[in-house]
């Protein structure tokens, strides 16, 4: 059987980061916002249609042709401009001009309703916040899934280890059984003490067994969150230490708001109810555009004399409308000023709730690092009893239920340890999320 790879947390970090499921997925959504913004964009420049258009008579049989060109622009203060020409082509032996030109240009600029730029660039902008909210999402999946890989990671690190003191533990247990049937046949010891040992023996393979399937829980956790392939089999080293350390609680406090991506957003959504109460009032006012009109017309026995422009006209007006029943505006205008009080709210919030996680995950920290210090003693002083206990019992001391008190004792110590021991990587890796300092390249970085 092929000796089984290990796979290193900075190996199964870096296949995590280009094949998981939900980090593919953003990167197309954020690909797609990017597409879109582009597409937006595009609004803003020149719009340029060449046209052809013919018609033939019933009566005389002969085609009318036209073709020209429409063009306009919307700039991003509000003023659109448009623009038409276009060539027409009359046959017949009576027509004295068969050519005719006509030329159009309007500009058109909003003066009350819609002439903030906020109304016009409201588009772009919103398109521009889909990216940069795909972007912000893109960072804190990224986060998100270096933290659980590294969870699971230690998780399968924990139960491998777990999987080991049960092993262990069932060799003792195994022995314990054929010391204490030897005793029995040799008359020192009672059918008690037997059923005991087997009953011992009995729970140390069951523990040994839930231990093996959690490995192998973990170890499928671990494909799915890597994109790994569903059967690979590898084994797993060990991460001494993580490659960033967390710094203490009050600068993991300060600038909380500014280091996590979740914060900039809900900020930017603020913002966004702001650019909406503004678009709001300017649509309350009434409608008024000044409008500046050029038109020109041309005529002649060719194309080239009818494409010079004849009798130029400059028009400029006003052109103004307002609906009587404005309670529809008035509604969005109160919507907006609610929504922007609303997220205003939730945003004093979440500056508090980012604070009490920091100091929770520093708690959490402290406290790990307390009960690996009480329970690494008592895993000391219980090793120590199982070592008493099992050699008075082969001395013939005493019957082997010291033994097995003390055996699982030590088990239970064993286990406490082990989980603290863990739990202390596991807490600052929280602590690092919670503050918004784990940065993924160091982690990406590692051997």
């Amino acid at each position: 059987m092929p000796l089984e790879p290990v796979l290193t947390i900075g190996e199964v970090l870096r296949a995590a980061l280009e094949r998981n499921p939900e980090l593919l997925n953003a990167v197309d959504a954020l690909r797609t916002a990017r597409v879109a913004e582009r597409g937006v964009a595009s609004t803003f420049l020149p719009q340029v249609s060449p046209f052809y258009a013919t018609d033939r008579s019933r009566d005389s049989r002969q085609r009318t042709e036209s073709y020209g060109l429409t063009a306009s622009e919307l700039f991003p203060f509000g003023t659109l401009v448009q623009g038409a020409a276009s060539l027409t082509r009359v046959p017949g032996d009576a027509v004295e001009n068969p050519y005719g030109s006509d030329y159009r240009v309007t500009l058109t600029q909003p003066l009350l309703r819609g002439a903030d730029p906020a109304v016009t660039r409201e588009p772009l902008r919103q398109a521009h916040r889909v990216t940069s909210s795909s972007e912000r999402g893109l960072e804190v999946l990224r986060r998100r899934t270096v933290l659980l890989v590294y969870q699971t990671y230690l998780g399968m690190a924990r139960q491998q280890e777990a999987l080991r003191l049960a092993a262990e533990r069932s060799e003792r247990s195994v022995k314990l059984t054929e010391f204490s049937r030897a005793r029995f046949q040799a008359g020192s010891l009672s059918r008690l003490d037997v059923l005991r040992a087997e009953q011992q023996e009995a729970s140390a393979e069951l523990a040994l067994n839930g231990a093996g399937i959690s490995v192998e829980d973990f170890r499928d956790d671990l494909r799915r969150a890597a994109g790994l392939g569903r059967d690979l089999r590898f084994r797993i080293r060990l991460p001494e230490e993580l490659p960033l350390a967390e710094p203490e609680e009050q600068p993991a406090t300060e600038g909380v708001l500014d280091r996590r991506p979740e914060a900039l957003e809900v900020r930017d959504q603020i913002t966004d109810s702001e650019f909406a109460l503004r678009i709001a009032r300017s649509l309350e006012l009434p409608s008024l555009e000044g409008v500046l009109t050029y038109e020109a017309i041309g005529a002649g026995p060719s194309s080239g004399d009818a494409l010079r422009p004849r009798n130029p006209t400059l028009l400029f007006g006003l052109r103004s409308q307002y609906g009587l029943n404005a309670s529809l505006l008035y509604a969005q205008r109160r919507e907006a000023e609610i929504a922007l009080e609303t997220r205003r709210r939730n945003f004093r919030l979440l500056e508090e709730d980012l604070i009490r996680e920091v100091r929770r995950a520093y708690r959490r920290l402290a406290q790990a690092e307390r009960d690996h210090e009480i329970t690494s003693r008592n895993a000391e002083v219980a090793q120590l009893q199982v070592q008493v206990a099992q050699l008075r019992f082969e001395k013939g001391l005493s019957d082997n239920f010291n033994v097995v008190d003390a055996e699982n004792l030590w088990n239970a110590a064993r286990l406490l340890e082990l989980d603290s021991r863990f739990g202390i990587l596991l807490a600052r890796l929280d602590c690092l999320f919670a503050s918004g300092r784990l940065d993924v390249t160091p982690f990406l970085q590692q051997r």
